[in-house]
């Protein structure tokens, strides 16, 4: 991956949400119903009404990309998505994680964590706003072996609450 990787990464955060990335109109249900994601030593659930939109492998990472119908759709209003990368532990890419760690500390976010299959992740979850949306991403990043592991969740804020349960799925459920 090229050195700026984890910028990108956060740049395209913020393109995806002045698009004004909402929620579809969710009927508040908590057993929805789930697929499975397994490849590249990575494996998840996430909610069954939504598809893999894109899918990258290489000897120098792996990007997963799910959302809903609704994010998929060109100068959309409306959608959730979820982007997983694996990238390798080298020093690039450690560098390039704490550079976006800084960036993202500029934004006032809140800073916790999460147990993800036995290891601490940190969970760094803040505001945007560009042509008069506010979207709300939530960045989980670990290390595991010799890969580093970043999750990007992305919706409306105001909406956050409602999608969170679906973006608890993946993350209850993500395995490496």
């Amino acid at each position: 991956m090229k050195k700026y990787i984890f910028v990108v990464i956060a740049i395209v955060a913020l393109v995806v949400a002045a698009s004004g990335c909402t929620s579809q109109n969710g009927n508040g249900n908590n057993s929805t119903t789930t697929k499975n994601y397994s490849n590249n030593s990575i494996s998840f659930s996430y909610p069954a009404n939504w598809d893999i939109i894109s899918e990258n492998s290489s000897e120098n990472g792996t990007v997963v990309a799910v959302g809903d119908a609704d994010i998929q759709k060109n100068n959309t209003t409306t959608g959730n998505g979820v982007v997983i990368f694996k990238l390798p532990n080298n020093a690039n890419n450690t560098a390039d994680l704490n550079t976006l760690k800084t960036q993202v500390a500029s934004l006032n976010g809140t800073n916790s964590t999460v147990n993800i299959g036995g290891i601490t992740a940190n969970v760094t979850t803040f505001n945007t706003t560009s042509d008069n949306v506010t979207g709300q991403i939530r960045l989980i990043d670990f290390t595991k072996g010799d890969s580093l592991y970043f999750i990007q969740y992305t919706t409306l804020s105001s909406d956050f609450q409602t999608q969170g349960g679906l973006f608890d799925i993946i993350t209850k459920s993500f395995s490496v």
